[in-house]
């Protein structure tokens, strides 16, 4: 979904390699009321677009160049977060239902989060303070 961002900050000396490979199967999916991601051969994982507290962008394995990237998608009453590999199928539609549905959704800290390296941890959306990009 986002590949036109790296290769935006790429350089012509320092070739960047695709996003998160596509686990094979992996994918999130999306509706009215609920985001999916689902595995195959584990149980599906699953938030309530009115539980979200929080969208962050995360690295994975900070010792990749460039780092793997994760959606962290978060609820309240200490569920466990959401996390959704960027590249994966379903991300791009994922991300336009995000930019529509959640009020304030900063795109600036998606680009900023993409152009970054080593370890990173940058807020998309927040629902206390929506419209903030401030990196974690």
């Amino acid at each position: 979904m986002l590949d036109w961002l790296r290769r935006i900050f790429a350089t012509e000396h320092t070739p960047r390699p695709a996003l998160t490979p596509e686990p094979r199967g992996l994918h999130v999916l999306h509706n009215g009321d609920l985001i999916t991601v689902k595995t195959p051969g584990a149980p599906d994982v699953a938030i309530a677009w009115t539980d979200i507290t929080a969208v962050r962008i995360v690295s994975g394995d900070a010792t990749a160049d460039p780092p793997d990237l994760f959606w962290l998608i978060a609820g309240g009453d200490r569920r466990r977060p959401v996390l959704v590999p960027m590249g994966v199928a379903g991300e791009h539609d994922l991300v336009h239902a995000m930019q529509e549905r959640l009020d304030g959704f900063d795109n600036m800290a998606v680009v900023e989060a993409m152009s970054a390296k080593g370890p990173i941890g940058f807020k998309v959306w927040d629902a206390e303070m929506s419209g903030t990009s401030d990196a974690y």
